[in-house]
């Protein structure tokens, strides 16, 4: 008999944990497990990226408490495919799972964790720490968010996993033997993100703005839809580098992308372990980022292929990226960071690795 696996995620936006969610269904061996996603609200710009034709996904339109309907429809539904192993995804779902473990109490619950929560009150901080029983393992995507697990939520060790995401295409050293970047005879920026303010997407065209006053041939390029667009247009245009600027909307071909591009930028406020940096990194990019914790320590033997910036409106910082721009050995940078991210964000190892935890828990389950 196949073990059920249910998966819950709010949705299929365009974000770093419903990427991660499509690369597990993707690799995820379906002649061991029978899969369904259930997805909470009707926003699936994603679901066309998902190639398992024996995975079923059911759409819901969830959007408040008061879509009782659609809520009731959406409990009926899983307590009928009865899961062996519920494994959700952000807090919103991640309570939700909590909650279907009464309703089916021998299924098995994983929580997945994919930023910092940095955002939660002090309610839901409440509800997190008051159901912590009722969930079997925690996973979370970086050493940073490990340690604020331990602390704030206090997570039970013997429960918590260190999973760092995956990236769904494998790049060969030999890839490298193809920079461009001599024959553009410009450096063009790379950035994939949800265009919202946290993202602190004004921050690198503020570099770019910076790059252009310091003579060098520079081109940002920015994967990624979000509500803050029309902001950052606009901000483009008041830094008058909007001809340096192309926002291309949903990027479906990422891999292409990344060809695109001779440096990535992250210039986020915040971050736990995004998944683009760890694509640009096997796509063999050089790196410009925030002063992250979580990607700081990922990286800390790659230095000679990332920067971090403390402020990207800070000068004294910026001179520091202009140094690093030009100090790169793009060859050198290509060839160490794909040869890193092989041997560390395989999609195929990250499914090995999930299932060998299903396994676990469900040898667990009928020892009990």
């Amino acid at each position: 008999m196949k073990t059920k696996i249910a998966y819950i995620i709010p949705t299929l936006s365009l974000g770093g944990a419903e990427k991660q969610q499509v690369n597990i269904l993707n690799c995820i061996n379906t002649d061991k497990y029978e899969v369904t996603l259930f997805v909470l609200r009707s926003n699936v710009k994603l679901f066309s990226l998902i190639k398992q034709k024996n995975v079923k996904v059911k759409i819901y339109d969830i959007n408040s408490i008061k879509d009782i309907k659609k809520f009731l429809q959406f409990i009926l539904d899983i307590k009928k495919f009865d899961p062996h192993i519920i494994h959700s995804h952000m807090y919103n779902a991640n309570i939700l799972a909590r909650m279907l473990k009464i309703i089916i109490p021998n299924t098995k619950i994983i929580n997945h964790y994919h930023g910092l929560s940095n955002w939660l009150n002090k309610w839901k901080l409440f509800i997190e720490k008051a159901t912590i029983f009722l969930v079997d393992k925690f996973i979370v995507v970086s050493e940073e968010s490990y340690k604020v697990r331990l602390k704030r939520e206090r997570f039970p060790k013997e429960k918590m996993i260190l999973l760092i995401n995956s990236v769904d295409f494998v790049n060969d050293e030999r890839e490298c033997e193809t920079i461009t970047n001599s024959q553009r005879n410009k450096i063009v920026i790379g950035m994939a993100s949800r265009l919202i303010k946290l993202k602190n997407i004004e921050g690198a065209l503020f570099l770019i703005k910076y790059l252009i006053d310091s003579n060098i041939n520079v081109e940002l390029k920015i994967a990624g839809e979000g509500e803050h667009k029309s902001n950052l247009i606009k901000y483009a245009e008041e830094l008058d580098i909007q001809d340096k600027v192309k926002f291309l909307g949903y990027v479906k071909n990422m891999k292409d992308f990344y060809k695109q591009i001779d440096i990535y930028c992250i210039s986020s406020y915040t971050e736990d372990m995004p998944l683009s940096i760890l694509e640009a990194s096997m796509s063999g990019k050089p790196i410009i980022s925030s002063n992250l914790e979580g990607i700081k320590r990922l990286f800390k033997k790659e230095k000679e292929c990332i920067i971090f910036v403390d402020d990207f409106f800070e000068i004294s910082e910026l001179k520091k990226v202009i140094n690093f721009i030009q100090s790169i050995n793009s060859y050198n940078c290509c060839k160490k960071l794909i040869k890193f991210s092989k041997e560390n964000f395989s999609n195929i190892k990250y499914c090995e690795l999930i299932e060998n935890l299903y396994k676990e828990m469900m040898n667990e389950k009928n020892c009990n």
